[in-house]
């Protein structure tokens, strides 16, 4: 078997397990959440083959939906195992590593915040920043080299020389 082909037979049962522990894990919670749920509002326990019987009987003797609990209830009935579903593609959607690391990363950027907010410390005989960029303009050039007298005529000379000659053209 070549060697691409054994990675990804592994990372797909690599996933098939995340999967698997995932549905298993959030399964649970969420049985145990929306049981409570529906006992503690509606006392009503969708494990309970009772529970079922005894809104079978309620349907089978004619039995009408009136009230806006009832409509709720129905409700809450039809939604279970959308939002099983829902709640299992999100969390499988997750990356958990960021989750595992997470009160790190929540330290570091407090640090961050805490480090790089202003100095409350004033201090003083300290004039602006275009203020010291204006002195050490002036201190470069006062320490520039000063041209030579010398320099100077040579050049007015050569210049001189080639207006001449371009004029005589």
């Amino acid at each position: 078997m070549p060697k691409d082909t054994e990675e990804l037979v592994f990372k797909k049962i690599f996933r098939f397990i995340r999967l698997s522990i995932i549905g298993i894990l959030w399964t649970y919670i969420f049985v145990l959440v929306s049981n409570w749920e529906l006992i503690s509002l509606w006392n009503f326990n969708f494990l309970s083959s009772h529970s079922w019987k005894t809104i079978s009987r309620f349907w089978q003797a004619g039995g009408v939906i009136k009230s806006a609990k009832d409509y709720l209830f129905l409700l809450n009935l039809i939604l279970i195992p959308v939002v099983w579903i829902w709640g299992w593609r999100y969390l499988a959607r997750q990356n958990y590593i960021s989750i595992l690391i997470w009160p790190y990363t929540a330290y570091n950027n407090y640090m961050i915040k805490k480090l790089s907010a202003p100095s409350k410390i004033a201090l003083k005989n300290v004039g602006s920043a275009s203020n010291d960029v204006e002195i050490i303009k002036n201190q470069i050039e006062s320490i520039k080299p000063e041209k030579p007298k010398e320099v100077l005529d040579i050049r007015k000379n050569i210049q001189n020389k080639i207006n001449t000659a371009s004029d005589k053209k």
